[in-house]
């Protein structure tokens, strides 16, 4: 294989001394002065030398040659070069990006440290139990509406007649859900959204129409044409086909779900006593500001009142 070549070529005693050598070449040529202090030595080890090859295998499809590998290796060392010279000028200071990269490397850090204690069959039933919800079968819906806009029709009174005459046509039509019963589809005003919705959940409906939308469905009568039912947006004639109740889940049939949840509640409690023990270490200091005056236009007051 390939890689497998490589790395018996990077691990020669001979290959990690021209390494090496070369690093100290080029930082000689730029006149760094390697080994003098305040962090001025720079090692390329052999596990960073595989890195930079397999990189560059993984982008190009082949392994470098020698000398595409030297390049590979005075490149690395010129950005390390240029990254301890920012540090040492305090460029890494007060920039947004390079903390927020900092951060984040560092909560992986904690990610990968922390550790997740076994949940035992007592601890996983207890999640469970009080997690109930999250695994049952949800209510959910399947409805057809015409829907009625107040702004369309001028106010409220308006768009409520116009619903009250446009239910006896469609009563009228037939409740019937059958294919050629099409006229609710030609009546009312244009929606935003879907005019049909199958299987939904009471939280998805709930999310699109609101809650009391969802509420009034609880009481329509299935399989004929009702309302008005009020949502966010205005009236609605709706045909309620289907209108199914929640199913609790049963333990053994969601279980690994179960674990799953439960390991990944555990490890972000840890990673967040992990947190709270960091910054225990420290003394945090928050000097008091006035909204107002600081931070809704004070430098236009400030400056208003400076005197000359």
């Amino acid at each position: 294989m390939p890689d497998s070549r490589l790395r018996r070529f990077v691990r020669d005693p001979l290959f990690v001394f021209l390494a090496i050598g070369i690093a100290v070449f080029a930082l000689d040529a730029l006149g760094g002065g390697v080994f003098d202090s305040e962090g001025r030595n720079i090692v390329v080890t052999r596990a960073q030398v595989i890195r930079l090859a397999d990189l560059w295998s993984a982008q190009i499809g082949r392994l470098p040659t020698v000398a595409e590998l030297d390049s590979l290796i005075d490149d690395h060392v010129r950005e390390e070069i240029l990254v301890r010279e920012a540090a040492r000028m305090g460029l890494d200071q007060d920039d947004t990006i390079v903390r927020r990269r900092l951060a984040q490397k560092m909560s992986f850090v904690i990610e990968d440290t922390v550790g997740t204690a076994a949940v035992s069959d007592a601890e996983l039933q207890q999640y469970f139990e009080e997690n109930a919800e999250r695994y049952g079968e949800p209510r959910r819906f399947t409805l057809r509406h015409v829907y009625v806009s107040p702004d369309r029709r001028g106010s409220d009174e308006e768009a409520m007649s116009a619903a009250t005459e446009i239910l006896e046509q469609l009563r009228a039509e037939g409740n019937d859900a059958a294919p050629e019963n099409t006229l609710w589809r030609r009546l009312g005003d244009p929606f935003m959204l879907r005019r049909e919705y199958g299987r939904r959940t009471a939280e998805d409906l709930a999310e699109l129409f609101g809650g009391a939308f969802v509420d009034a469905l609880e009481t329509l009568p299935l399989g004929e044409w009702a309302g008005p039912v009020e949502s966010a947006y205005g009236y609605h004639l709706v045909r309620l086909s289907v209108r199914t109740e929640a199913q609790p889940a049963l333990f053994e049939e969601v279980r690994r779900r179960v674990l799953d949840d439960a390991q990944r509640d555990a490890r972000d409690a840890a990673n967040r006593a992990a947190h709270e023990r960091l910054r225990e270490r420290y003394r945090v200091e928050i000097d008091e500001i006035d909204f107002v005056s600081e931070l809704e236009g004070g430098t236009d007051a400030d400056a208003a009142g400076e005197e000359p």
